[in-house]
This record gives C-alpha cells, sequence and structure tokens, in this order.
C-alpha cells in the first residue's frame, strides 16, 4: 500500500520540508501579515479543525463495540465511544459556539448524546463478515495513532517552549520571538508545534480505508487529497488567529502525517499482507 502511496508521500515531505525551511525566514512577517483574530473563518476553524481526531474514539468505538466477538473489545468501545464523546462536547463545544463562557456541563451532556446516538444507529449499519476484522483492526489503530499523535505533541510543547504571536501583541514587543529550531525549555509556553494542524492531519488516516476495500483502492488520490486540503485550512486559519507560525503548523501537519505513514507501514507487513 505504501507504495501505491509513494507519490503522495514524497511529494508532501518535500513541500513540508521546503516550507520549514522558508519559514526560518518568513515565520514573524507572515503572522503580521496574516493576524485577524476576529475573523468568524479562522475562529470557526479553531473549534472545527481537531474534529477528525476529537471524534475519532467516538466513532472507532462503535465499530469496535459491532464489529468484535469479544467482550473486552465491545467494553472498550463503550468506554471509548463515551469518553472520548464526552471530552469533545466539555472541551470544543464553546470553540463551535464561539463563546468563551459556554458552560462545561452542557458541552459534556452534549457529548454524552452524540455518544448515546451513534451507539443506537450503529447497530443498523450492516457490516459484512469480512470486513469486520479489518475494521477492529483499524479502529484500534486509530485510537493508538491518536494518542501517540498527542504524546509527541505535547512534549514537544513543553520542551521547545516557544511563544505564541498573539502573545508577543499582548507584550507589545517581538523581543521574546524564537526561530523553531531554537529550544527553550519548559517555560509554559506552547507555540511550536501546532496541536491543532496535527489533530486535523488526523484526518490522513483515510488513507487505510484501502486496507478496507478495493473499491477505495480506486480512490485513495482522494484519501490524501482531502486531509490534505482540510489539514491546509485549519493550519493557515491558525495563523490568523495568532496562535501559530507558519514553522508550528508545518511540523504540526509533518508529525500527524508520519504518525499515519508509520501506521500502515506497521499494518501492512503484519496483518495486511495479502
Amino acid at each position: 500500500m505504501l507504495k501505491k502511496y509513494r507519490p503522495y508521500i514524497i511529494i508532501f515531505y518535500i513541500a513540508s520540508l521546503s516550507s520549514l525551511i522558508a519559514a526560518s525566514f518568513v515565520d514573524l512577517k507572515l503572522d503580521i501579515i496574516l493576524n485577524n483574530p476576529a475573523s468568524i473563518f479562522a475562529r470557526w476553524f479553531e473549534g472545527m479543525g481537531e474534529t477528525p481526531c476529537r471524534l475519532l474514539p467516538t466513532v472507532a468505538g462503535v465499530v469496535l463495540y459491532y464489529a468484535s466477538d469479544k467482550m473486552p473489545v465491545k467494553i472498550f468501545g463503550l468506554f471509548a465511544n463515551f469518553t472520548g464523546a464526552a471530552y469533545f462536547g466539555a472541551f470544543h463545544l464553546s470553540r463551535y459556539m464561539l463563546r468563551e463562557d459556554f458552560p462545561i456541563y452542557v458541552g459534556v451532556v452534549f457529548g454524552l448524546c452524540i455518544a448515546a446516538a451513534a451507539q443506537y444507529f450503529g447497530q443498523y449499519i450492516h457490516i459484512p463478515e469480512r470486513l469486520k476484522n479489518p475494521l477492529v483492526i483499524l479502529s484500534l489503530t486509530g485510537i493508538i495513532v491518536m494518542f501517540a499523535q498527542l504524546g509527541i505533541i505535547e512534549i514537544m510543547k513543553f520542551l521547545w517552549g516557544r511563544v505564541r504571536f498573539r502573545d508577543l501583541l499582548k507584550a507589545g514587543s517581538y523581543d521574546a520571538f524564537t526561530s523553531w529550531y531554537h529550544p527553550n525549555g519548559v517555560n509554559g509556553n506552547k507555540s511550536f508545534p501546532s496541536g491543532h494542524t496535527a489533530g486535523a492531519a488526523m484526518s490522513y488516516l483515510m488513507m487505510l480505508l484501502p486496507f478496507v476495500s478495493p473499491k477505495w483502492d480506486k480512490n485513495k488520490a482522494w484519501c490524501f487529497i482531502i486531509p490534505l486540503l482540510h489539514t491546509g485550512v485549519v493550519a493557515y486559519t491558525r495563523l490568523v488567529m495568532g496562535a501559530h507560525y507558519l514553522s508550528d503548523v508545518i511540523m504540526g501537519g509533518i508529525i500527524g502525517f508520519t504518525t499515519v505513514i508509520i501506521a500502515i507501514s506497521i499494518l501492512e507487513k503484519k496483518y495486511f499482507k495479502e
């Protein structure tokens, strides 16, 4: 499968690394030009951008519950669905509503309603017997990839301690700006790399769909293009919001994409050789 994606993978890394080099010279200037935190479009994607990552446990949990015959897997599926949806509602509904003072308990209830609805309607989705095991493997893979990506992002954020552009504006000075290749140590600042962009890049898990059905193999280009467009829009809006620099979003995209590619490589060798 990786051989079929090879042209897209090569293009992605060439473009990303070239942008990362360019960011060394234009990071601050680009944010000064693009900064517009009042943009409704950018504010909307501030909440919506991480949706592929934040709703992944709910989708994967429902699949695990109905596609697996093993009780421990079913229980884990229920846990992933309801806890994942509750977290999503608690921390992301306020962003969707474009309100910072949105009650957190309302978000939790909203998330649990999503989980309950997904769990209920999941029983009416017919899953062919031959697809059940592949779907279980891919669902578990998606959850593992999500946590791996989150862990890498958070560790790097703490180690780099890079000041966000909007914090530079609050301070009224650009003196605290540092280049992306200059780790500052743990200081409470968490600009590099972009978590939103890495979360959006979880949409690259679409590249796993050809493992499930041959008809997706014919549309594998879209399994790369759709996530690329979504991640690109989220990355752009993070600059508009003053939350990140170009290098932040590029690195976030690289981390998200790379974790998916590693997952594909492992699956191809261990589970889907045929």
